[in-house]
């Protein structure tokens, strides 16, 4: 909605002037229309008319969106070298930025969507708080540095978790010069991730159905299923036969009657740590996720 005002004066410069006090705005952002130049006898008169540009637009949307969701932050735009930066600040910025900057991201998308269809404009916009794009951009770097030093000692590839494009963009970049490892995405949609692919060593494959897509080991393996039990690999012997075989191990072994021995248990009977594998979790900038 366009704001403008008629301003009488002794002369065309003196009513604008009064003009651009009463709507608060600067020159550059304003349409000046001089509806008369005044004479002896006569004041001049202007209609000073506020322009709102892409980034004023996408201001306001960005702030009726923290007016919805309850938050008294709120947003300026600045635009600069062609992309429009609108930066949330207030005591409750943080709920704008969300678990992982979902919130933040969800916000910029929907902003982007409104200033291209409704101001058919198709200048980039981003939407930032507290410095979280930057911070995330320096974490992600540091993880994708660290994963190319582990593929290439493992002579393994590394899928990361499921991020979004802004997200992929900032590895993929981090390892474009790498000498030891390389970068491609896999997966459709809301599973599409990055895999870190090491370079100058013979990969090594994880045997199937030995991981999972996660990366966890699957229980099945070498004949267990998720509960422990040999399943096929039983000796073909009579009850009795298998019971004798079962206490003659346990003897051995030294474990106690009644409690079957696992290569996932230590001397002490406590469950050892499982190696950590599967895609990496780091710790993001933003509110915790809330069920």
């Amino acid at each position: 909605m366009e704001k403008s005002v008629t301003v009488k004066a002794g002369g065309v410069e003196l009513a604008t002037e009064k003009a651009l006090q009463e709507l608060g705005v600067s020159k550059d952002k304003v349409k000046i229309e001089v509806l008369s130049k005044g004479g002896l006898f006569q004041k001049a008169e202007v209609k000073v008319t506020v322009v709102e540009t892409v980034a004023d637009a996408a201001e306001e949307f960005v702030n009726g969106i923290l007016e919805k969701m309850g938050l008294s932050s709120r947003g300026h735009a600045e635009e600069e070298g062609g992309v429009i930066t609108v930066t949330v600040s207030g005591e409750d910025s943080g709920s704008a930025i969300g678990y992982r900057g979902e919130a933040l991201d969800a916000i910029q998308f929907l902003t982007r969507t409104y200033i291209n269809q409704e101001k058919q404009s198709s200048k980039k916009i981003v939407v930032d708080c507290e410095n979280y794009r930057e911070k995330r951009k320096e974490t992600l770097t540091a993880l994708a540095l660290r994963l190319a030093e582990k593929a290439h000692r493992t002579c393994r590839k590394i899928a990361l978790e499921p991020m979004n494009p802004f997200e992929r963009r900032i590895i993929h970049s981090a390892l474009l010069n790498s000498e030891i490892a390389e970068t491609h995405s896999e997966g459709e949609d809301a599973q599409r991730h990055v895999v870190i692919v090491p370079k100058g060593v013979e990969i090594r494959e994880d045997r199937p159905g030995n991981r999972r897509r996660d990366g966890k080991r699957d229980g099945r393996r070498n004949g267990r299923d998720g509960k422990g039990d040999r399943r096929g690999t039983r000796s073909k012997g009579s009850s009795d036969d298998r019971r004798r075989q079962r206490a003659s191990r346990s003897e051995e072994e030294e474990v106690p009657d009644g409690r079957e021995y696992r290569g996932y248990y230590t001397d002490s009977f406590t469950k050892a740590e499982a190696p950590k594998s599967g895609p990496p979790k780091f710790k993001s900038f933003g509110g915790t996720k809330k069920f």
